[in-house]
């Protein structure tokens, strides 16, 4: 998998393993809340990883306000801070 400095698309996502977030279909970061898929952030997230050798398969996509994670292979994460410039 490769990153640019792109918008992220549904073709970019196709395959990728992304489920609601970790408070519940109608928390913050489920399908109905803000950041949820019919919020105004877009779609939902998977469980954020606690460890970089949290429970995880490849391709996974998880959020929260500070970090995007990717599983990069069988529980094994990598993230990447988000900030505003």
């Amino acid at each position: 998998m490769s990153f640019s400095n792109k918008k992220i698309t549904e073709e970019d996502l196709a395959g990728a393993d992304i489920e609601t977030g970790p408070t519940g279909s109608t928390g913050p970061t489920g399908p109905t809340g803000p950041t949820g898929p019919t919020g105004p952030a877009g779609t939902a997230s998977a469980s954020v990883p606690a460890t970089a050798s949290s429970t995880g398969v490849a391709g996974t996509i998880a959020r929260d306000a500070n970090f995007l994670y990717v599983a990069v292979a069988t529980n094994t994460w990598k993230r990447v801070a988000i900030s505003t410039w």
